[in-house]
Order: C-alpha cells, then structure tokens, then sequence
C-alpha cells in the first residue's frame, strides 16, 4: 500500500482575517479540506498563532504545530508521524522599498510510524518586493532554501516544500528551483506565489487542488503524494516542471504577470 502523503499550504491574511475577522473561515476551510482524510504536513503564513487556527475547530488534539517569530506556522498529524527535529533558518531579507524584514525557513524532520519513511518539511514566507528575491535576489534565496534542506535533511528524505514565495515563475527564486525539484503545484494568487515543491517525481504527486481562500486574500492548495513503502527518493532524480506555473503567470493580471512578455515563447533549460 502506497504512503500517502497529504500537504497545505495556506497564507492566513492574518492582520485582517483573523486580527478583524476572527479567522473561523480560515480554520474552517482546514477542517473541512481535511475531512475524510486528514493533513500530514501543514504549512500556514501570515500565522501569528496556531491555537486560534486550529483551536475553535477541535483540531488542536489532532496536529502538534510550531509559529517563529517571523509569523509562519507548521504542523503536522500528531498521531500518524514522530517528530525527529526542527528549526529556521534565515534566507531572504526584504528589499528597502517594501521593507518588513528578514525571511526564514521553517523546517520540521519527521518519520512515519507505520512504515519508518522519512520527511523533510520545509515552509518558507518569501521576501518582497514580489518576484525580486529579496535585497540578494532569486538565485540566493533559491540557493538557502536548497541549503537548508541539504543542512538538515537526510539522503532517502522525502522533501516537501511550501509556502508563500512572492515569487512566481517569472521570478529568478522559482526558475532557480526547477532543476532541483519537481514543481508540484501552485496557485493562482497573484500569478502563482503560492508554491509546492518536492523531491518526488510527478508519478508520485497523486492529487492536487484548489481549495480557494477561506476568506485570506490568497488561495490555499494542498496536494497528495503517493510513495511505494518502504520507498527512498533519490534528490537529483526530478526534472522541471514550469508548465503550470508559467500558465498561471501568464493568466495574471495587472503587475502580478508584468514580468513576462506577452507573445512571447519562455523555455526553461534545466541545470
């Protein structure tokens, strides 16, 4: 039987969703998307605290979750995985014209109970101004998200990561991933900013969704993969997978898409 690995990535809109609002249509949207099969990994940005996401739903028995500082949150099923580790890592700092500081990513080691099989969870809130990198660019952040993992993961880890990037394909952050990992899914939020990538192959990537945006001003998406037992991935074994999310971009409006040349061809070589 196949593990089956079910993901969310979710930015909470928190200062108005949940600070005016009061954020029952955020929590409720995670409830309801997790029903009949729950989460394994969840990760949320714009997350001041995970109580008040998953506390009002009765959900807080069923993940064990983690906020930093930087307002992002992780959590995954309490009863399905153990937790190995878990840390951040800074990656990104903001530019100076849309300043609000430095950017992390959070990650979490865990392995599951019943089969043994590793995961490395990582879920990043990337740097502004979108699609810029932050103050040192795409290709710096690319390169300390793959560090983080490369610091903290094992070799067989399977690798999931998620989150808010403000980038979207246009950007020199996701271009810099494609060679590494296979794009799993993102959104259409501002030209796909909301972003899952992973280590497995596409074989291995069994369901991905739209779950729309529970009152946030972005989407959340979640996916399931689905590994042999007892599998191991190999890190180098992905290719590029740009076509959605260079679709995405290309059905953007406004300046969300302004980085990509209408009638023009984009290739992607990998490497």
């Amino acid at each position: 039987t196949p593990v089956r690995i079910k993901i969310l990535s979710y930015n909470l809109f928190w200062w108005n969703l949940f600070s005016i609002r009061g954020g029952f249509s955020a929590g409720a949207l995670i409830k309801s998307s997790g029903e009949p099969e729950l989460y394994d990994v969840m990760g949320l940005q714009e997350c001041e605290d995970p109580a008040k996401v998953f506390g009002p739903h009765g959900l807080a028995g069923v993940y064990t979750a983690f906020n930093t500082s930087k307002a992002t949150c992780m959590a995954y099923r309490t009863d399905a995985w153990t937790l190995i580790d878990h840390g951040e890592r800074e990656v990104a700092m903001d530019m100076r014209t849309e300043y609000y500081g430095r950017r992390s990513a959070q990650w979490m080691r865990l392995q599951h109970k019943k089969t043994g099989l590793f995961l490395f969870f990582v879920n990043h809130h990337g740097p502004l101004s979108v699609n810029s990198g932050g103050a040192c660019g795409g290709q710096n952040t690319a390169h300390n998200l793959l560090q983080t993992m490369h610091e903290n993961g094992k070799p067989g880890d399977v690798v999931v990561l998620v989150g808010d990037f403000n980038a979207n394909a246009a950007s020199k952050t996701v271009q810099a991933l494609w060679p590494h990992l296979t794009q799993v899914y993102n959104s259409n939020s501002f030209g796909g900013v909301d972003n899952m990538f992973s280590n497995v192959p596409r074989a291995g990537v069994a369901e991905t969704l739209d779950l729309g945006s529970g009152g946030s001003d972005h989407h959340a998406i979640s996916a399931v993969l689905a590994l042999p037992a007892g599998s191991t991935v190999n890190a180098a074994a992905s290719l590029a997978e740009p076509v959605l999310s260079v679709d995405s971009l290309k059905n953007a409006g406004g300046a969300d898409g302004c980085m990509i040349e209408p009638g023009e061809m984009y290739t992607y070589a990998p490497g």
